[in-house]
């Protein structure tokens, strides 16, 4: 599936052509889905939903981390997780500048110096994995951010 656009500015130009030509907005999206090669925008809508990236990582049994730094063992399944929910979450939040939001990203440097603290310990290995799936969206929008702000300067 490949879009002339992402969703949120497909919705932004949908809103543009109701304004412009005084029709509803449900017409707006209708011809905004038949410009894009579908009948309908519930189906744009449910053909874009099926292809949003999903994790390919399921956590390994859980185990106690007590100290930092993490060993090798976690750390890789942490990175690959991490990588993956990147994908999702940028999947989800669409930024304006992708390219230098996705420069800006490291996956190593994200779990080795924002997942865990010493604070934080002891803590269950799944929990901790769980913690990425919570706090990244937060820390990419952020990126994002910061990459969007670079490209402005």
């Amino acid at each position: 599936m490949m879009l002339s656009a992402p969703i949120n500015e497909l919705k932004h130009k949908a809103k543009l052509l109701r304004r412009s030509k005084g029709i509803r907005l449900n017409r707006a999206y209708a011809v905004i889905a038949k410009e894009e090669g579908y009948a309908s925008w519930s189906l744009l809508i449910r053909d874009y939903e099926a292809h949003k990236p999903t994790p390919n990582m399921q956590p390994r049994t859980g185990y106690q981390i007590t100290s930092l730094p993490i060993d090798d063992t976690y750390r890789k399944e942490a990175i690959e997780l991490a990588n993956s929910i990147f994908e999702m979450v940028m999947h989800r939040i669409e930024p304006k500048n992708p390219i230098e939001t996705r420069k800006l990203w490291d996956a190593a440097e994200y779990v080795d110096e924002h997942h865990l603290d010493s604070s934080m310990l002891p803590i269950d290995s799944e929990y901790a994995l769980s913690l990425i799936e919570a706090f990244l969206v937060h820390y990419v929008i952020d990126l994002a951010i910061k990459a969007e702000r670079t490209t402005n300067v």
